[in-house]
């Protein structure tokens, strides 16, 4: 997916994945993430993950989107389970556009 942000511009926080319909019984769900940046040079628009935390922080995570930078995420853990962690926001452009390519993997199927 082509995704483009203008001034002001912004995708508040939130989660990939979803919940299936109870009575679906593949029970499919997005489970990867990779976004691709295209451009560089506007103000703000950075891609943040503000429940991240490691061992040395608990500030959020941000990336400033740079030509032919990558972005990769998982929304579930090794077990199958949600990964509350994956929440993450695209920060609002304050100045110039963003450009970028959004790209999804989904267990195990996806109608």
């Amino acid at each position: 997916q082509l995704v483009h942000y203008g001034p002001g511009q912004e995708y508040t926080a939130h989660h990939d994945f979803g919940f299936s319909r109870i009575d679906d019984q593949f029970q499919g769900a997005r489970f990867g993430t990779l976004l691709l940046y295209l451009n560089e040079g506007m103000t703000g628009g950075e891609t943040s993950f503000p429940r991240w935390s490691n061992a040395e922080t608990f500030h959020e995570l941000s990336i400033k989107p740079e030509v032919g930078k990558a972005v990769l995420f998982y929304s579930q853990l090794p077990d199958g389970n949600l990964d509350d962690l994956s929440h993450h926001a695209a920060k609002p452009v304050t100045d110039g556009e963003k450009w970028l390519i959004n790209l999804w993997t989904w267990d195990p199927i996806y109608d």
